[in-house]
């Protein structure tokens, strides 16, 4: 294939071996240029208002060859409605991975606002990498440059793909097309997505494949037509869903392959067949492996520890610590075949499935039974065994058979053994004896508290002083010790001054006192005392006017989290919503008011109780201002009809932190708070 770039000419011999596979005389198609026209003059702008573009169809067919390898021929038809539109069929762009897929152009064709056809040169598409911004992968991008297109005009491609998605096994790397066989050898997975963000007529798949393979599949999230038959000794399975609409969007919602139609394919019998195949394949690639060299850094990591629990978390620590991640491998034994430990202990460095393999294989050089297990993050994995991960982590059995899942990917400061940002995800363990999918368990917000403490005096003249004192565990104390793991030590004190100048640019901090960011061993803690001249505004008939401090803590700020400041502005949700992880805030605060001034109107006791629940109290006793505010978050995904209580309870908390006490001066012959 001819790229003006040269960039091509390695991948030239994969691609002409798909073209000339997929050759016959009669393709379906190859529809006649004047079908095509009459099918676009019946799409009007106007049945589709707001729409830039309409995909008239949108036809995937898919012949599946005994060894698993899958020849897909996507044919579509889209229509530019506005300018916006147009620009977005100027240039088509076809992704895959040269590892485990090639793709082709077959055909392009630009029908003009009146019918008219003119034909784009397949071989003037470039084939370049995918440019990352952070990490490196070996994906690429198949560019078509169409030309100019107009309001009216329309586009049809005809594109022929030979693999998967998904990074190949050790072997079979070369011109052959071996790597594009599934790494399940033998069997083929789809997942198809049923949604585009702009209207589809008509979008259907078909795939023909061998009885004996036993295909299962499943519509997710929505209904299909759907033909199963068989024909010339093939299963045929069709599935077509017709004028679908853009999907939805709420704030901070699940994934939408979550929520959004979609189409699984697979012909694993379960997960548990899943199970053994990938625990098979580590063992048979002795990625684990123990090197005298692994055992040595085992020995020096876990000496004088005779606590299991002791070793795993120095292990899993010492991974997550000194094995950085580089999104950069190219040794031999690529997607879920694990790297040898070897070779990532001599790195220092690599991908998820590095980390967790070299985890597996120190602990297992301590004496202490391991495995690799895969997940997905960010969206679900259905209970059809279809593939779907993005995820490597670590098992560790314990002796008495139960397992706990570790990630030293997810837990570089981070005092937990596995990130509970993880809960409520689906994991796949790969046993010698199988496994199902299992869901990790809920952590409940009393696991990730931030806890807040201030004593303080308010002077006559507005100014406040006092000491604040923060502890924080779990997932609370890593967003806080993100704050200053960022920077450079001597950066710490600005960081420490943060935590109060935050409310007021003029806060004076001293006396401080934390323990190392560094320190997992203990939960992080800071307390400092402060000093805000003229926090309280003084009006003109003497009385102060504030909000109390610990109501208007940077919680947010502190936690650097997502779930206290989710958006609120839906009343009611249609999908489901996900924070990042469950919290508990506690705010507690002391506030010595001045003699000889009364309080006015302080707020009403708040006591909310659901997803998210809020306790909060304010109160006055012997001079002193009582606030008491505790918030809990509960679950990572929010269901449609606990939104209200998740919203109310945030609300409120954000209420509160702006609502000002008054104090005024007593009246003569009265006396003062």
């Amino acid at each position: 294939m001819r790229n003006p770039r040269g960039g091509s000419r390695a991948f030239a011999p994969a691609l002409a071996a798909l073209l000339a596979a997929g050759a016959a005389a009669a393709e379906p198609w190859d529809v006649p240029a004047e079908t095509l026209a009459k099918k676009l003059a019946a799409v009007s702008a106007g049945a589709y208002p707001g729409a830039d573009l309409v995909m008239v169809f949108d036809r995937s067919d898919v012949a599946v060859e005994e060894s698993g390898l899958a020849r897909t021929v996507r044919h579509t038809l889209a229509k530019a409605l506005t300018p916006a539109g147009a620009r977005a069929l100027v240039v088509g762009q076809y992704d895959y991975d040269p590892l485990s897929a090639a793709i082709a152009v077959l055909r392009c064709r630009v029908f003009s606002a009146g019918g008219a056809a003119r034909t784009v040169d397949p071989a003037s598409a470039l084939d370049l990498p995918d440019p990352q911004s952070m990490i490196y992968w070996n994906s690429r991008h198949k560019l078509l440059p169409v030309g100019r297109i107009a309001p009216g005009e329309a586009v049809e491609v005809v594109t022929r793909r030979a693999g998967f998605t998904y990074a190949l096994l050790a072997g079979g790397s070369g011109g052959d097309e071996s790597r594009f066989v599934p790494p399940m050898r033998g069997h083929f997975y789809d997942i198809v997505p049923f949604w585009s963000r702009y209207p589809v007529i008509e979008q259907s798949y078909r795939v023909a494949i061998a009885p004996e393979k036993h295909l299962q599949y499943r519509i997710y999230n929505g209904s299909a037509e759907v033909s199963d038959s068989i024909e010339n000794d093939l299963r045929v399975v069709t599935v077509t869903m017709r004028d679908m609409k853009p999907p939805p969007s709420e704030p901070g919602m699940v994934a939408w392959s979550d929520v959004g139609p979609k189409l699984l394919l697979t012909t694993a019998r379960d997960w548990r067949a899943k199970s053994l195949w990938f625990h098979a394949v580590q063992e048979e690639a002795r990625c684990f492996e123990t090197t005298p060299e692994l055992a040595r850094v085992a020995g020096e990591i876990t000496a004088g520890l005779t606590r299991d629990e002791d070793k795993v978390a120095a292990l899993n620590h010492w991974v997550a610590e000194n094995i950085r991640y580089i999104g950069l491998h190219m040794g031999a034994g690529e997607g879920y075949t694990l790297h040898p430990a070897a070779m990532t202990l001599r790195d220092r460095g690599g991908v998820c499935k590095d980390k967790a393999g070299i985890l597996v294989a120190l602990l297992r050089a301590a004496g202490l039974e391991s495995y690799a297990a895969i997940t997905m993050a960010g969206e679900r994995i259905e209970r059809l065994a279809a593939d779907h991960f993005n995820h490597c982590v670590t098992v560790w059995r314990k002796p008495d058979a139960t397992t706990v899942l570790l990630d030293p990917t997810w837990i570089p400061g981070v005092r937990e053994m596995w990130s509970s940002r993880e809960q409520q995800q689906e994991v796949l363990m790969g046993l010698p004896e199988g496994a199902d999918l299992m869901t990790t368990p809920l952590s409940p917000p009393e696991n990730h508290p931030l806890r807040v403490t201030i004593d303080s005096a308010l002077r006559p003249d507005g100014t406040i002083e006092g000491r604040m004192r923060l502890a924080s565990d779990g997932q609370s104390d890593a967003a806080v010790r993100r704050a200053y793991r960022g920077r450079m030590r001597h950066e710490w004190p600005a960081v420490d001054r943060q935590w109060i100048a935050a409310l007021d640019a003029r806060a004076e901090v001293a006396d401080v006192e934390r323990i190392d960011p560094d320190d997992l061993d203990r939960p992080f803690t800071l307390a400092l005392s402060f000093r805000i001249p003229g926090y309280a505004r003084k009006l003109d008939d003497g009385a102060l006017l504030l909000v109390p401090l610990g109501p208007r803590h940077p919680v947010g700020v502190a936690l650097q989290s997502e779930e206290i400041s989710f958006p609120t502005g839906p009343a009611t949700r249609r999908f489901t919503a996900r924070i990042g992880c469950t919290r508990l805030v506690a705010l507690a605060e002391r506030m010595e008011l001045p003699k000889g001034f009364a309080v006015e109107g302080l707020p009403a006791a708040v006591a909310l109780d659901g997803n998210g629940a809020l306790d909060a109290k304010w109160s006055i006793a012997d001079g002193v201002l009582v606030v008491e505010e505790t918030l809990a978050m509960r679950s990572r995904r929010i269901e449609p009809d606990e939104w209200p209580g998740l919203r109310a309870a945030l609300e409120a908390f954000r209420k509160l932190a702006a609502t000002p006490i008054l104090l005024r001066p007593a009246r003569a012959g009265k006396e003062g708070v």
